[in-house]
């Protein structure tokens, strides 16, 4: 039957598809006895367990009741080798659910296969060992632990999940333990077209045809005035789909990396991206595919763009701010201080606004777009040109393609003389174009109330610096005692605070003392740690009692101290994912150290001056004795906050030499 004929047959006539299958079949082979005398994985030796097998099959079908629902059968076999692979004979599946929809887990089974005396013994998953709970307002969770799971066990599990949503989750190929065979076979109707996106460095190719499908059905008949009667009937009715099968073996684990922000934007996997629907013929839904679109769709969203419109509950602050005859200037200060001390965030990340926001307000606490759509409507209350603006946040992971899933952040954006001024109310310490760490990632999207969107480049004006200048002077004994001053500024005064704040104050010098290895730190002083707006000056007097190494009459010096890079971070032979720093940031050192009476300076290192491709960054180093004064100058600034990962052996190779620089030593001789 013609799938536009049949959807109609479903509109008019209200017919009841069935969900077949609940009790879902194990599509695997038997458990073998080579699979559980397995004691190592060869192709990764370190692997604490390995997947044998993920099987998963994705269908469409439809009740009266709810319309179109995506089921998905999955099945997993995983081998365990070693203690640290125990972690995986438990299984935690969440499921979404917003307003009155929601998605469930059904049908869940599970064997543990052991080898007792040459047999192969099975014990069965029991149902009172499956647990469900409320994980947070839109999520909740199906968890087990498989029975009798030890070292050397195969464990293996299905469950079949049900969700009204149009959204077919990612085909996750790649995951932190190697996967030895992967298949999934996706079947979509014709009424749904979809975009397919891969993720991470493979390939992968489906076989690709055209099936008919015929499903069972139910209807209830309706008389002349479309009312339902009592009458019902059955059916069977066919529509085309196109069936994709994928299959890959030897997916080897997802390895972490240093300096990647997350690992979740380079796993192998597929992504279906909806782009339409078309259940009658010429009644097509197009969904969005620009990020103008996105961001149109997001603020037509009865979640964020009507919450704006109702803001009477702000009327009695708005005219206490009216009266202090504020400037632009001051008004984002006080605006962002008073929604900061007000309303705490409960940890949620959304771009939506789930509660009214004079609830959130009222509560003192909320969601990241509870709290801070109630900054844009106060700052928009009072008079200031302000601005939604999207963005995903670096625990999201970077979207690779407009899709209305890509955002899961919001903040505001204020127009002020030519420029645009970032606001996040969601950290205590934040400040104007200060933001907390966790946001600076990819761009950002502004979408004003007319629909119209820009980007904004989230780093534009940031510039985060360390500055040292530090003063010092050797002793025969080769004591050093000085005097460190450093100014932070902008992020790195924003972290610094975070971490400040975090410790015990009374234990806070000790750890600096620690932290540096000094022998001794004393009138530690910060100066504008409680200004959020302005930098951080921290100063102190140290001691360190073993300062030089001293071989006959020779005295051998580290110009930079405790200030110098020890090792080079970067050891790996080769890189899988680009390097992501958290931002660019520039560093500056300046040394005044006076040489002990007696002696000359016998060597001095070279000063160099290093680059990485693209500008990307720059090293300086220079030295010089003058009077007896050692002076040291270092600048390290990295300019972009992503490397390319072909770049690699080159940041590696920058890095090798600004640690040997900087770890290059000064000799004395005794005159």
């Amino acid at each position: 039957m013609n799938w536009y004929k049949f959807y109609t047959a479903v509109v008019c006539f209200g017919v009841l598809f069935s969900i077949e299958g609940f009790a879902q079949k194990n599509p695997l082979d038997k458990v073998t006895e080579d699979q559980l005398t397995m004691t190592l994985y060869a192709k990764d030796s370190a692997a604490p367990a390995i997947y044998l097998n993920k099987h998963r099959e994705t269908y469409f079908d439809y009740t009266d009741k709810d319309g179109f629902l995506i089921i998905n059968e999955f099945t997993e076999r995983i081998k365990i080798l070693n203690k640290a692979g125990l972690d995986y004979a438990t299984k935690k599946i969440s499921s979404y659910k917003r307003d009155e929809s929601k998605e469930f887990v059904t049908g869940v089974w599970g064997n543990t296969y052991n080898l007792e005396n040459g047999k192969i013994d099975s014990k069965e998953l029991e149902k009172s060992a499956i647990f469900e709970r409320e994980v947070s307002e839109h999520f909740d969770e199906t968890a087990f632990t498989m029975p009798d799971a030890k070292v050397g066990s195969v464990v293996e599990w299905g469950y079949k999940t049900v969700s009204p949503f149009y959204k077919v989750d990612d085909l996750i190929f790649q995951e932190d333990i190697p996967v030895v065979a992967y298949h999934a076979t996706i079947r979509t109707p014709g009424a749904f077209t979809f975009r397919r996106i891969r993720r991470g460095y493979f390939n992968v190719q489906p076989d690709e045809k055209i099936e008919k499908r015929t499903l069972g059905v139910t209807y209830n008949m309706k008389d002349s005035y479309g009312t339902n009667t009592q009458n019902s009937r059955s059916a069977r009715l066919s529509f085309s789909e196109l069936v994709a099968v994928y299959e890959k073996e030897d997916v080897p684990a997802l390895k972490e990396e240093i300096y990647v922000t997350n690992p979740r934007s380079y796993r192998m996997s597929v992504i279906y991206e909806l782009v339409s629907t078309e259940f009658t013929r010429g009644n097509k839904k197009e969904y969005a595919t620009t990020w103008d679109e996105v961001a149109r769709t997001i603020f037509k969203d009865s979640r964020f763009g009507e919450r704006l419109e109702r803001t009477r509950f702000l009327k009695d602050v708005k005219e206490m701010i009216f009266q202090k005859q504020l400037s632009d200037a001051e008004k984002i200060d006080f605006i962002l201080d008073h929604i900061k001390s007000r309303m705490t965030w409960d940890g949620e990340y959304t771009k939506y606004a789930e509660d009214e926001l004079d609830e959130s307000y009222e509560r003192g606490s909320g969601s990241v777009a509870e709290i801070n759509l109630t900054l844009i409507a106060l700052l928009k209350e009072c008079g200031l040109e302000v601005y939604p603006v999207l963005l995903s946040s670096k625990q999201y992971g970077i979207p690779l393609y407009p899709t209305l899933e890509g955002y899961n952040y919001v903040i505001a954006g204020v127009r002020n003389k030519g420029k645009v001024i970032l606001l996040d109310a969601t950290d205590k310490m934040s400040s104007p174009d200060i933001l907390p760490n966790r946001v600076y990632n990819w761009t950002g999207r502004m979408v004003s109330f007319q629909g119209v969107s820009q980007e904004i480049d989230l780093f534009e004006n940031i510039a985060p610096a360390s500055t040292i200048f530090l003063k010092a002077s050797i002793s025969e004994e080769g004591i050093i005692e000085g005097d460190y001053k450093e100014r932070l500024s902008s992020l790195e005064a924003l972290n610094f605070r975070h971490n400040y704040f975090s410790h015990d104050k009374s234990e806070w010098e000790e750890e600096e003392q620690e932290k540096y290895a000094v022998s001794e730190i004393l009138n530690y002083d910060l100066e504008g740690v409680d200004a959020f707006e302005a930098p951080i000056v921290r100063s102190f007097n140290f001691k360190v009692e073993r300062g030089v190494d001293r071989v006959g009459n020779k005295i051998f010096v580290s110009p930079l101290g405790f200030l110098r890079l020890s090792e080079n971070p970067f050891k790996s032979d080769s890189r899988q994912f680009p390097i992501s720093f958290d931002y660019p940031f520039s560093k500056d050192i300046t040394i005044n150290m006076q040489l002990p009476k007696g002696y000359k300076v016998s060597s001095l290192p070279e000063s160099t001056n290093l680059g990485l491709p693209d500008d990307s960054g720059t090293f300086f180093y220079s030295i010089a004795e003058n009077n007896g004064i050692l002076q040291v100058m270092m600048r390290f600034k990295l300019k972009k906050h992503v490397i390319p990962v072909e770049y690699y052996e080159s940041l590696k190779e920058f890095y090798k030499l600004r640690v040997d620089k900087e770890n290059e030593k000064v000799v004395l001789d005794k005159i």
